[in-house]
């Protein structure tokens, strides 16, 4: 061991880190030339079955990263669970909300309606294809945010609030788009990670363009969403999904929505929380259904009546309520 320890080359498993920089390198006990594999295993022993003890047994002595168990939503569990709605907008849905995710080459957006106790349904998961540079992309957005959709018995409904990421390679022209159309409660998000963070915070408008920003803690959100896909029975923040692969929903979105897990790591003897994708990478469902929470939260609309084109159209003056935005 001894003579390993001195011949031996330290090799840096991630090469992509700048060569000026200080490396750092971890290694097992089990290589110390002041540690017998007796009492590495002495310790094991002590340590299997209590989880603590495992954390630190794991950290120091093995010198690897401890992560706790991942409890994973199934995928074709949630899928099963889609229902037939009969209609394009179901009775007991009271309002609409979007949330927009832009890409490279295209933009993501997620219609959700919600009821009573934020109990939610899914509407449509589109697709526009296409360089959010080109203003053709940006126009199909428009029209379909702008569209009436309808309940069974012929009344219509519009989408109130709509949050759109500003984050990746297109802040510009998504700062452009919201600009003008924050009247109509278009707003643009940027996520936050790290824990103990707020889901919502109020606005911001110290951006270049002077747009109403507001910055989501996306773990907190995501931890919501994730949590309510585990209630089994309608009511209360439960989530439904239509049995209707032509309005989106097909298995790339119920491995989309469920491509992440909450785990606890142990770093340099500090507990971290992060969020870890797994499966397919496009996690796209998740943070786009996160984005249509925000907006509920940022109109705040009370749950118990309908907005309606015809009820908003009725309403000149709405009792004022406590919002993050003007509100509705």
């Amino acid at each position: 061991m001894e003579k390993n320890m001195k011949y031996g080359e330290w090799i840096a498993g991630n090469n992509e880190i700048d060569s000026e920089l200080v490396r750092g390198f971890h290694i097992s006990e089990l290589y110390s030339p002041f540690s017998t594999w007796k009492s590495i295993i002495k310790k094991f022993k002590e340590s299997t079955g209590d989880v603590q003890m495992m954390k630190v047994f794991t950290n120091t002595a093995l010198g690897e990263t401890w992560e706790d168990r991942i409890e994973r939503i199934n995928f074709a569990d949630l899928e099963s669970r889609k229902e037939h709605y009969g209609c394009e907008i179901p009775d007991k849905v009271s309002v609409l909300t979007a949330g927009v995710d832009v890409q490279d080459d295209r933009l993501e957006v997620e219609v959700v309606g919600w009821g009573v106790g934020e109990e939610s349904w899914g509407i449509y998961y589109k697709v526009f294809m296409g360089s959010p540079a080109e203003n053709y992309v940006w126009e199909q957005l428009d029209r379909f945010l702008d569209t009436e959709f309808s309940y069974k018995n012929g009344e219509k409904i519009k989408i109130i609030c709509t949050c759109i990421d500003t984050g990746g390679h297109f802040t510009q022209e998504v700062y452009q788009y919201v600009k003008p159309r924050e009247i109509k409660r278009i707003f643009g998000i940027k996520g936050q990670g790290g824990d103990g963070k707020s889901f919502i915070s109020k606005p911001t408008k110290t951006n270049r363009m002077g747009i109403s920003l507001f910055v989501l803690g996306v773990n907190s959100g995501k931890e919501t969403i994730l949590s309510r896909l585990k209630i089994d029975l309608p009511g209360p923040k439960y989530m439904h999904f239509p049995d209707n692969v032509e309005r989106g929903y097909d298995e790339a979105y119920f491995k989309g929505i469920t491509s992440e897990v909450k785990t606890t790591v142990w770093e340099k003897g500090k507990r971290k929380t992060i969020w870890k994708t797994i499966g397919t990478k496009r996690n796209e469902p998740l943070d786009i259904r996160n984005y249509a929470y925000a907006a509920l939260l940022i109109a705040n609309p009370n749950l118990e009546r309908k907005y309606t084109t015809e009820a908003i159209k009725q309403t000149k003056a709405v009792k004022k309520r406590k919002i993050l935005s003007k509100g509705i």
